[in-house]
């Protein structure tokens, strides 16, 4: 489905391509986000995604659209060999570039360099690869991730798998996320207290994610167990939804929390909230290459204390802004929650560092000047644009390959490559 909103524009024209769920969470925001705040007088964007809620957000900002299903070959659904739709899609993709006179391509995840890199190289374009989280080696080498003009991850850890493969150096840069701070000041301050019920000398401390493994809430129920077993007067907020509420609904229950542990489903005014009567944020996260929602806790000025994995320390700074702990240890969050409890005016520091460091490192209009620094870059230089005889990395793969297989045999245990469903 195409929606028509041309305009005649002497700017370069971008092709964002974006494969997910039909929700608006991390990538999605940071797209819209983007696609908001590029200088329309140098860029005008086209979007090309598979959900058509992200969709009708697009055409708000009176951008060409189009929606299609996309297939991937050998991903989680079937068929997995549908080889047929994987050439539907790059027809459809080389019909998109032509009709607009597409300049670059920006993937906004791995899933659609898999057609992106022909129809970059059929049209010699310049592929930027927008990485927004980690892949298991095998999407790494099914999706081509080491073929597109650059890489860009959100955090250092998503980069350094590219690099641990052999991947070049100068096609991967870190770009890290920002956030419209203007916008999320914007939104009206909501008393959590009262919206809750809760008791004057609540000690809030308020989650932000999906309530999924990956994003640790039981190790914050748990936490917070401990806490009140120390008679404190902790109630824990999470603001999400996702397949494992049931679970942490009967862990709350078992563990008589139900009075302390509020789970309030998604919410469109998260700094709203946190700026009306929140303490500080705390995250279980298992795994996690960034963490917006621990941005937008420095912007709304509350320290933050979260696990010491993946791109966290990127954003948290430890004893700057927040407390780090060690993955997959609820006894060191509720000891490190218990110490911003006891320690307000160090609490209030952290707030406010964190707050400057946001202001400093994690802007939209920081994060929208680098990326039109990098397509102005690949736009003007001539080895950028992919050709069919050019920019190829196979050795990366097969070289991760062989060291894959060299480490299981080593461990002689079945590989744990997490979170692959996650990271498409």
């Amino acid at each position: 489905m195409y929606s028509t909103t041309q305009t005649l524009s002497t700017s370069r024209n971008v092709l964002f391509v974006h494969y997910g769920d039909n929700w608006i969470r991390g990538s999605e925001r940071c797209l819209l986000d983007l696609l908001t705040h590029i200088d329309k007088d140098a860029f005008t964007p086209v979007l090309w995604c598979n959900s058509e809620l992200l969709a009708d957000e697009a055409r708000k900002l009176n951008i060409d659209v189009y929606v299609s299903e996309f297939p991937l070959l050998f991903g989680e659904t079937t068929p997995k060999c549908n080889f047929r739709g994987y050439r539907q899609l790059i027809s459809q993709g080389i019909e998109i570039v032509d009709n607009h006179n597409i300049d670059l391509l920006h993937a906004n995840s791995g899933a659609p360099s898999q057609w992106l890199n022909v129809v970059s190289r059929a049209r010699k374009l310049p592929l930027v690869l927008h990485l927004h989280s980690r892949y298991p080696l095998r999407d790494r080498i099914t999706l081509g991730l080491h073929h597109a003009s650059m890489a860009v991850g959100v955090s250092q850890p998503v980069v350094d798998q590219l690099l641990n493969d052999g991947g070049k150096e100068e096609r991967c840069q870190v770009i890290p996320n920002g956030i419209d701070t203007d916008a999320l000041l914007a939104q009206p301050v909501t008393n959590l207290r009262r919206k809750l019920s809760l008791p004057s000398d609540a000690f809030i401390a308020v989650s932000i994610c999906s309530l999924i493994t990956r994003k640790g809430v039981d190790l914050l129920i748990e936490a917070c167990k401990q806490l009140r077993e120390m008679y404190l007067p902790i109630h824990l907020v999470v603001i999400g939804e996702g397949a494992e509420r049931q679970n942490l609904e009967n862990q709350i229950h078992e563990a008589g929390l139900e009075d302390y542990v509020h789970l309030i489903g998604e919410q469109h005014n998260v700094v709203g909230l946190l700026r009306g009567g929140a303490d500080m944020v705390v995250s279980g996260a298992r795994e996690e290459v960034f963490g917006l929602t621990l941005a937008e806790a420095g912007l709304s000025g509350l320290p933050v204390v979260a696990p010491n994995v993946g791109g966290i320390p990127s954003v948290v700074s430890h004893h700057e802004t927040g407390i780090l702990v060690p993955e997959e240890d609820a006894h060191a969050i509720a000891q490190a929650m218990f110490h911003l409890y006891i320690n307000q005016e160090q609490r209030l520091l952290l707030g406010q560092n964190g707050y400057k460091r946001v202001m400093e490192k994690f802007t939209i209009s920081s994060h929208t000047a680098k990326f039109e620094a990098l397509y102005n870059t690949l736009l003007t230089d001539p080895g950028m644009p992919l050709k069919w005889h050019s920019h190829w990395q196979m050795l990366p793969p097969i070289q991760a390959s062989l060291k894959f297989v060299k480490n299981r045999k080593a461990t002689a245990q079945p590989a744990n490559d997490l979170f692959a469903k996650e990271a498409l």
